[in-house]
């Protein structure tokens, strides 16, 4: 008898065991399912599909019968994996007017990257570093090669050591050329000059050439196009420009023009000198403002801005690509009929990129003025 409960009691451990590795199995089973779902890559409301995983998070509102009315998704950038850098390039013949337009970023998105010019500057650049890592912000800082290499050692060396802090946070540096000429009234020779010794440079400090470049003023040449092409390089301007080195200690000018233009544009690519103390002071009033702003449109249903990073940001800006290309098809149309009503076949429409041009398309005026002045972006 005794011997008959001995078995029947390993029996029935035995098939416990066996139950609990069923269990753990499908628990396994299901937990990869899960994960597998939650890091596969998303589309977004407008089908434009993002290349890299996301978390959607929908908001709603709840209607007069108490039910839940969606009013959109949103697609927060995902920090545990980021696109690869550098990305493809959007703007392979460095086209300027293309370089504008891509600045704006995806369409109507309220996607927004901050980009710093003219650094690395002891006491404002690592002024502002902390104030964007306490922020999560990764930013893109086209630096000018002349601090790197100054004559004064205590600037080089510092402004070097800057330069390995922006990267160390996680942030892109872009070329800004060596002394900040205006590159159009410069011989072809020299034009090389100030992009690859700088790019030069930058290699020196950090181990790696810059991707992303900015033209100083905005002037283009098409002696700098065919240079950017040859190296692989991807022009990238601005669409939010509040003129601070026009507004000196006047931060809260600053933020309120960058503020204002965020909301006119729906986001965009901002530009701003992390070499003037004001415009530090006017990035973390950007900062505030960012925060309640968001907070506010939570709760009301709406669709808050994202501070994105320069890789999924210019990943973003892919989606304008279809309506920049069937702009310029509809241009080189025109131009063609244009010619074949006068008599004359010309070709393609060729862009207007030689010469001095304005800092960006709404505020060229200000800009050329602030150019001949002298002023010093």
């Amino acid at each position: 008898m005794g011997r008959r409960r001995h078995q029947a009691r390993l029996r029935s451990q035995a098939l416990a065991y066996r139950a609990a590795a069923l269990l753990a199995i499908g628990a396994a089973v299901i937990t990869g399912a899960l994960i597998a779902l939650s890091t596969a890559p998303r589309p977004r409301l407008d089908s434009t599909a993002l290349r890299f995983p996301v978390s959607p998070r929908l908001i709603a509102s709840v209607d007069d019968a108490g039910r839940l009315e969606p009013l959109g998704m949103v697609i927060p950038p995902d920090a545990s994996q980021a696109p690869s850098w550098p990305p493809a390039l959007l703007n392979p013949e460095a086209r300027l007017r293309w370089g504008w337009d891509l600045s704006l970023g995806r369409p109507g998105s309220r996607e927004v990257l901050f980009t710093f010019d003219d650094g690395p500057n002891p006491g404002t650049t690592d002024r502002l570093l902390p104030m964007l890592a306490r922020a999560n912000i990764h930013a893109a800082f086209f630096v000018c090669g002349w601090r790197l290499e100054s004559s004064e050692q205590p600037l080089r060396n510092r402004a070097r050591q800057i330069l390995r802090d922006i990267v160390a946070a996680g942030h892109v540096v872009g070329n800004h050329t060596v002394h900040h000429y205006q590159l159009p009234t410069l011989t072809p020779e020299r034009v090389r000059y100030e992009i690859e010794h700088n790019a030069d440079l930058i290699q020196e400090v950090i181990g790696e050439r810059p991707h992303l470049f900015r033209p100083p003023y905005g002037a283009y040449s098409e002696d700098v196009r065919r240079h950017l092409v040859s190296k692989g390089n991807e022009l990238w301007m601005w669409s939010i420009d509040p003129h601070d080195y026009l507004l000196v200690n006047n931060a809260e000018s600053v933020a309120q023009r960058v503020i204002t233009n965020l909301g006119n544009h729906a986001g965009g690519t901002v530009l701003l000198h992390d070499t003037h103390p004001w415009s530090v002071a006017a990035m973390a009033k950007i900062i505030r403002w960012l925060d309640r702003e968001n907070s506010d449109r939570e709760q009301s249903g709406r669709a808050p801005y994202v501070v994105l990073d320069p890789a999924r940001y210019l990943e973003g800006a892919r989606a304008r690509l279809p309506q920049i290309q069937a702009a310029d098809a509809l241009a080189n149309s025109s131009s063609r009929g244009r010619s074949r009503d006068a008599g004359a076949d010309t070709g393609p429409a060729v862009e207007p990129t030689t010469g001095v041009v304005g800092e960006g398309p709404v505020d060229a005026g200000v800009a050329t003025a602030a150019m001949d002045a002298g002023d010093g972006r």
